[in-house]
């Protein structure tokens, strides 16, 4: 589990840098106002990339120290927990 988050967020990593580029070109315009609003929309997508790529170590670290059980363990409670508000909600529209 914690290594799909893993992947995932070094994915997302990856893709805000092309965002980042991508927004920066497709915006640009012949006005130096919307030049400038370009540059701080590609400027504000690349600030992303170093959070999803830090996400992405430390659930790979966590991983690596085997907490992946842990974290397997809390998804069965919170999806047991789920079950139960269901099974109380079906129980309150019904009446």
């Amino acid at each position: 589990m914690l290594d799909k988050v893993g992947y995932i967020a070094a994915g997302l990593g990856f893709t805000s840098i092309a965002a980042s580029v991508a927004a920066w070109y497709t915006e640009k315009g012949p006005d130096a106002e919307e030049n400038a609003h370009a540059e701080r929309t590609g400027i504000f997508i690349g600030l992303w990339p170093q959070t999803f790529f830090a996400l992405a170590l430390i659930m790979f670290k966590l991983k690596d120290m085997g907490h992946d059980k842990d974290v397997k363990r809390l998804m069965d409670r919170l999806n047991n927990k789920i079950k139960d508000v269901e099974t109380k909600g079906e129980e309150i529209l019904d009446k």
